[in-house]
């Protein structure tokens, strides 16, 4: 059959008329769905697969329009297909239908035709739909390494996208175009270096911009980042020359660049050594993105260099913030970057833990001449002075507000306990705190402010008479090694239930899994707290155990063991035999803190006059920063030797100079527990709050 008679056939049969309708639905299904899709909701591949779908439905549309209609059309007008024409000899080789008799049936020859270029051009679209469905899959959904970087993008969150654009070139010389591109690149791989986020470079944006170009999609260059790879955030630059000197200067705008988040501050270095210039914007830019993930932006008027930021990073990772190691990384930080504020608020913090509050001021003073307007620094400006001065109702006042602000950071709700318990007595406010962070999916053995968390809210439960409450807290802690802390605390718990076999039990365990040295302390600790309680003969036999333990030659002790050996003797009322120990002691040690119990132990030796000369010896050491210590050696002295109005005189001035309410003093303190119950005292606890 000619091709010409074919196409006459399907015109006939309404071949044609039929496809036109498949076609022109297909294209016009096309066009609605590519102006409705985002309106709707629907993904935007949802246009990818509506147009596979129509290529795939061609082939299978032709062969259904033969099955279901052409098919049934497939007798020429006139001729009877049961009629047999005579004298027409064939064979079945030359395609034609034969009869029972032998001869050729008239028509069927020409539908034979008809039906065998029906199905040849059927294959030859099916291929070409195959072929181009290929095309189509392998586009869109079997990426390259191009493609698939643009894949990657697209996935990725909007918050984790940050591109970044060609710094446009203002010096007019054509020759440093390749700084822009340097800059680009440099910034690039800072991002990606240091894990801060998907980046969109130049590139990309090109690269996709040219494939919505392709598509049936609508792109404007300007749209493309905006609507399609969507960052959150977006840097622009531009440098230029000042005599000599390349400028460069940067922004970060937001999602929908019309707003500046910040412009960082331009820098400049010679024409020849642009690297200088692109390495400090690019510390800068890091610095900020940095901030960003760790909430330090709110503390900042600039961000910090990127190293110094490293270096904070590098002090924050040690599990004593007391150590010279963490010093060092703060020291480090300030040096890479002096206008880093908060290395150095946490070298005032590393001061003020280990006491040296002279220091503390001198490092206050300098900075607090730093003028800001930063709320932030201010606050803990106000926090450091109160805490220099001893002011500790204003500290915890400054405190809270940078609590409220992060009551999820187990450093700052730690604090905020400690804050709470020892500087201005208000245990009642650590259920709140604690409350806040759980530590259920917490792994103990790792984490040393979960197990101070705990320490601070039973001794607070504790004082709140609920020792109880405190064991249940503490049980996490009870059969594991280490933990002193919490061992103390369920100490001076068991001690308020009276569960002397929990006592006893407790120190077997720590005698046997090496903690011999924190096993003296709390010996030492819980005889005291028995005498507090007027369990005397269980203080003895504590007391009694912590002096076995330690050398029995004086001249074999070190400073430690004797501290603990006198004050055994001391709290066990062996005054004879403490006093030549505490002579010696106190030649040796001038500033030590046995003091008043030496002065205490002349008194109950009969030796007055020795026992004010030492008491003189303790006034003498009066300076600044010891808050409150002096007094409250005194207030103890008094109450030793029952002199009461004395004794709350200098109590009151103790608690007015700063000292804290720590779990062995005041209440806690075995010479104060005959006045316990007096208003005088009670007042002096609430003298913070």
């Amino acid at each position: 059959m000619k091709f010409n008679d074919f196409l006459k056939e399907c015109r006939e049969k309404d071949v044609l008329k039929n496809l036109s309708i498949y076609l022109v639905s297909s294209w016009l299904l096309l066009q609605v769905i590519s102006v409705t899709w985002e309106p709707l909701g629907l993904p935007k591949v949802t246009l990818t697969y509506l147009l596979l779908v129509l290529l795939i439905g061609f082939p299978l549309y032709l062969y259904l329009l033969w099955r279901l209609r052409i098919k049934k059309l497939q007798i020429t007008p006139g001729v009877d297909p049961k009629r047999p024409v005579k004298g027409k000899l064939a064979t079945e080789k030359n395609g034609l239908e034969i009869s029972e008799d032998g001869t050729v049936i008239e028509g069927y020859s020409y539908r034979n035709a008809f039906r065998q270029m029906y199905f040849t051009l059927l294959l030859i679209i099916g291929a070409i739909v195959i072929f181009s469905a290929t095309l189509i899959i392998k586009a869109n959904f079997i990426s390259g390494p191009e493609d698939s970087n643009l894949s990657a993008i697209l996935d990725a969150d909007s918050s984790d996208k940050i591109a970044v654009l060609t710094f446009e070139n203002n010096t007019t010389d054509p020759d440093l175009d390749v700084v822009g591109k340097m800059a680009v690149d440099w910034i690039l791989h800072g991002i990606t270096q240091n894990k801060m986020g998907q980046v969109i470079s130049p590139k990309i944006v090109e690269d996709y911009a040219n494939v919505l170009k392709s598509s049936i999609l609508p792109s404007e260059g300007d749209n493309v980042l905006k609507e399609y790879l969507k960052p959150s955030k977006v840097i622009t630059g531009s440098y230029f020359l000042t005599d000599g000197e390349l400028i460069i200067q940067a922004s970060i705008l937001d999602e929908n660049m019309n707003k500046t988040l910040i412009s960082f501050e331009s820098v400049s270095c010679s024409a020849n050594a642009p690297l200088e210039c692109i390495e400090a914007l690019k510390q800068r830019i890091l610095g900020y993105f940095a901030m960003q993930e760790d909430n330090l932006s709110s503390f900042e008027e600039m961000p910090p260099n990127f190293e110094a930021y490293q270096y904070l990073l590098e002090a924050q990772t040690k599990d004593d913030n007391t150590s010279d190691e963490y010093l060092a990384a703060l020291n480090q930080a300030i040096a890479a970057d002096s206008t880093f504020f908060m290395p150095k608020v946490q070298r005032l913090e590393y001061y003020y833990n280990i006491d040296e509050f002279a220091k503390v001021d001198s490092l206050y003073k300098v900075l607090s001449k730093v003028s800001s307007n930063n709320s932030r620094q201010t606050n803990l400006m106000n926090l450091y002075e109160s805490l220099i001065n001893g002011d500790y109702r204003s500290a915890y006042k400054y405190y809270l507000n940078e609590y409220k602000l992060e009551p999820f950071d187990i450093e700052i709700n730690s604090t905020a306990l400690v804050l709470a318990l020892q500087f201005v007595n208000r245990p009642q406010d650590t259920e709140a705190i604690f409350s806040k962070l759980s530590m259920e999916d917490m792994d103990l053995d790792k984490c040393l402010y979960c197990e101070f968390r705990s320490f601070t809210h039973a001794q607070s439960l504790i004082e709140l008479n609920k020792p109880q409450q405190a064991i249940e807290l503490l049980q996490p802690y009870a059969n594991k090694q280490g933990h002193p802390l919490a061992k103390e605390a369920m100490l001076k718990a068991y001690i308020a239930l009276d569960n002397k076999q929990a006592v006893t039990q407790l120190f077997e365990n720590m005698k046997l899994t090496g903690m011999t040295q924190n096993w003296r302390d709390l010996l030492l600790l819980s005889g005291k707290e028995y005498l507090r309680l007027g369990e005397e003969e269980a203080a003895k036999e504590l007391l009694n155990d912590l002096l076995e333990s330690l050398p029995y030659d004086a001249a074999t002790r070190n400073k430690k063991q004797q501290t603990l050996y006198l004050e055994g003797l001391y709290y066990l009322g062996q005054y004879s035999q403490a006093e030549p120990l505490f002579d010696q002691y106190l030649e040796a040690y001038s500033g030590s803190s046995l003091i008043p119990l030496a002065a205490i132990n002349a008194y109950k030796n009969g030796d007055t006059t020795k026992a004010e000369r030492i008491l003189n010896q303790l006034d003498g050491q009066r300076a600044e920063y010891q808050y409150g210590r002096v007094d409250y050696g005194m207030a103890q002295y008094y109450a030793a030797i029952e002199q009461e109005d004395m004794a709350m005189e200098h109590l009151l001035k103790a608690v007015a100079a700063g000292k804290r309410f720590t779990p062995d003093a005041f209440k806690n303190d075995v010479h104060f527990r005959s006045y316990t119950e007096t208003e005088a005292f009670k007042q002096i606890l609430t003298f913070w709050q």
